[in-house]
């Protein structure tokens, strides 16, 4: 029987191929969805090249993951379509709004279970195996086809110097071993640069001050707004953009417009002194009492830097990364350094939540 393909042009990896089934899926309303989810949020207010989405992300790391297999027959083809669906479940503006709400993975779970995409998927594949799949290190790891995709994507549509990796080496050097993704001793420079490159995006545009300002902003109006999980799971920016345009309430409408015009609260407080998050709860209540939703605290988690399924082969021997890689010691060292929290306030009331401020602390 002959299987359809279809090429899809990609600016980062050049013709993505889709078969047959891969195309059954995207065509879903899950899938297309994506189209209307920024990749990097509200980062474009900082990057304004940065409006790339989660659909071209999801292509990406789908074609990633087939040249992963290309040197690993061994692995299932099943892989492949996890890779696609990773990012399913990401909400409006992607991780901007996961601290109001699950994670992103659990509405990925979620989508496959009760959508179209859940239907598709039935005629290979059941629903446990593929809750199984997207755990896999090719698609959920430290050096997988998610981290590949988006570290060189982003650096490419923000024009941050910090992407640059050697994906064909790194590739052609990944092996699987034992149930593990393992990177052969000639990988070990193209690897390192992926680690560092992630361990440079974050402060340059993942924490960049500008989106983690917008996107307090942004959870504040929703949670205003009063959005529950059963409504923002489906949603796209589109939805939720509008909802809040037409909001019965001056403050989300006062926050969404403020968005929309580039009129951002302002850095009252911007340190990586960490009080504690006792403190920090302490400090929002009293800033809010006084301020309501003219203040804002953020306290975001800080970044993870696990290693532990980055293994490299050595003299036949498998060892973490970090063993054999000075320089990748040193990133996990350093993992907290570009970590901030802060407390953004309206312009006109910033001296005012300064002085309030300086009295809680």
């Amino acid at each position: 029987m002959a299987i359809d393909m279809k090429l899809v042009h990609d600016p980062i990896h050049g013709p993505i191929e889709l078969d047959d089934f891969a195309i059954k899926l995207v065509d879903t309303p899950e899938f297309q969805r994506l189209r209307r989810i920024t990749q990097l949020g509200l980062a474009f207010l900082a990057y304004p090249s940065a409006r790339h989405t989660r659909f071209e992300h999801s292509l990406g790391t789908f074609h990633l993951a087939k040249e992963i297999r290309r040197y690993n027959p061994e692995l299932g083809e099943g892989v492949i379509y996890a890779a696609l669906l990773h990012d399913l479940g990401h909400y409006p503006f992607s991780h901007t709004l996961e601290s109001l709400f699950p994670m992103h993975e659990e509405n990925t779970l979620w989508m496959i279970r009760h959508g179209e995409v859940g239907d598709v998927l039935k005629e290979r594949y059941s629903i446990g195996e593929m809750e199984r799949l997207l755990k896999h290190p090719v698609v959920s790891g430290d050096i997988d086809s998610d981290r590949m995709d988006y570290l060189v994507r982003d650096a490419y549509y923000t024009g941050a110097a910090y992407g640059i990796v050697d994906l064909e080496r790194l590739i052609r050097n990944l092996r699987w071993m034992d149930g593990k993704l393992v990177l052969l001793e000639k990988g070990i420079t193209a690897g390192q640069s992926l680690l560092l490159a992630r361990a440079m995006m974050y402060p340059t545009v993942y924490f960049h001050h500008t989106a983690r300002i917008a996107g307090a902003m942004l959870a504040k109006a929703v949670e205003l707004e009063r959005i529950g999980l059963e409504e923002i799971r489906t949603m796209d920016e589109i939805d939720l953009v509008s909802r809040l345009r037409m909001s019965e309430k001056s403050e989300v409408r006062e926050l969404i417009s403020a968005i929309d015009d580039r009129r951002l609260y302002k850095r009252v407080l911007y340190t990586r002194e960490d009080p504690g998050e006792g403190v920090v709860s302490a400090v929002k209540e009293g800033l809010e009492a006084e301020f309501g939703h003219l203040v804002l605290v953020d306290y975001p988690p800080k970044p993870k830097f696990e290693e532990r399924n980055a293994f490299v082969e050595t003299c036949e021997e498998v060892k973490r990364l970090s063993e054999v890689s000075p320089l990748v010691r040193s990133l996990f060292e350093l993992k907290d350094t570009h970590w901030r929290w802060g407390v953004y306030a309206r312009s006109d009331v910033k001296d005012a939540v300064l002085r309030v401020l300086e009295k809680l602390l």
